[in-house]
This record gives C-alpha cells, structure tokens and sequence, in this order.
C-alpha cells in the first residue's frame, strides 16, 4: 500500500526544492503528493501558476501555517519544543486558542481567493497545534488535521494514528536521532497506516540516501 506522501514549507523560495523532490518521488512512487503551503509569504503570479500546474496533475493542496514562524517563544515547553524539534517555527505555539483559530481561518481562506482549491487537510508547522479543542477548529472549514501521531477527523473528533517517517537532519545530532525514530515507526507502520514526510532539503542533507531508498520501497 503506497504511504501518505507530502511536502512541507511549500512557500515561494522553496518551489524549485519541491519540483525536484516532486521529480524524485514521480520517478521512484508515483501518485499524488500533499503539498503544505504556506499562504503568509510574498506569491507573485507566477509561483501561484505553480500551484495550479500541480493541482493539475493530480497533487492536493494543504494549510501549513501563516508565515512559518513564531512571532515569540512562549514558555517553557514552547522553548523544549524549539530547541528540540522545531526551531521558530511552530507558529501555532506562540498563539492564544483565538489566535490560532483566526490563523486557520485566514489560511484557508487565502487559497479561495487565490483560484486555489481550498483544502480539507490543515497541517500546523512543526506538527504542533497548542491549545484548542477539535469543537474550536470547527468554523475553520478544516476538516482533517494532521499532527505527530496521526490524522484528526474534525466533524467526528475521531483520532486516527499513523506511523511517520522523515529526512530533515539539517544537523549532524539529529541523524542518529531520525534514523532511530524512522526504524520504530517503520515497525509501527506494520499496525498503522505510513505517511512519509519531505522537506524542501531533505534530498540535499544527509539523509537522502535513506530518503531514495524509502520511496523505491513504497513505488510499484
């Protein structure tokens, strides 16, 4: 069964990356591949052209964020959480619950006004959510978010798990780190369903050979 393939941090400095690993994965598992753009970022007409071209062949849009980053660090699990995972950029963390509802709101809508097929999966940066409850995502127009461990229905409030494996070792410390997380959640995925998670420089760091090697595993 072929995995739940995306792209993150798709933003206007970032899509000659993405073309690439879009490139890589038609070459190694093709099929549709869920790109998480980021709507805060300066769009010319020519980078949105891009997005309609992928639409057009058959990959699907996601909310991911405003800006991808966090206007602050906010206490101290906050700080934990930078300095371990996401850097400054887990946006929704540094939010009120209102401030991330609004946030969410704005993001969808942003592909509406921009010819863009509004997305039914919202993906917070770093996987990171903070404080808000499934009935507060609602009025969003949401209805799937993604974190670290799965997929929430938002109509339901059903939580489905799914194994996650990913490449972004921007640091000599994390690629021991991911290699062991990528081998527990490999074994996971014999009772889950697997989604692989790209970066725009994950097929450029030192992980890209384990990168190359999963997706030849997941194509036909």
């Amino acid at each position: 069964m072929r995995p739940d393939l995306s792209i993150h941090d798709v933003m206007p400095e970032t899509l000659d990356r993405v073309d690439e690993q879009l490139a890589l994965i038609d070459r190694h598992c093709p099929g549709p591949v869920t790109l998480l753009v980021v709507p805060g970022r300066p769009w010319s007409d020519n980078d949105l052209g891009r997005l309609r071209d992928w639409v057009g062949r058959g990959h699907r849009l996601a909310g991911h964020g405003w800006n991808h980053r966090a206007r602050c660090i906010r206490g101290i699990r906050h700080r934990l959480h930078s300095l371990l995972v996401s850097r400054d950029c887990a946006e929704h963390l540094a939010l009120d619950r209102s401030d991330i509802i609004a946030l969410m709101s704005r993001n969808r809508r942003w592909f509406e006004e921009h010819d863009l097929p509004a997305p039914a999966l919202y993906v917070p940066p770093a996987w990171a959510l903070g404080p808000v409850r499934t009935a507060d995502l609602r009025p969003t127009g949401f209805t799937r978010v993604e974190t670290m461990s799965g997929y929430l229905d938002v109509a339901s409030g059903t939580f489905r798990r799914s194994a996650l494996v990913g490449f972004e070792a921007a640091s000599a410390w994390q690629v021991p780190v991911l290699k062991a997380s990528n081998a527990l959640n490999r074994l996971l995925a014999r009772r889950w369903p697997l989604r692989v998670a790209l970066h725009p420089d994950d097929h450029r760091l030192p992980l890209a050979g384990d990168l190359e090697a999963t997706l030849k595993r997941c194509g036909p």
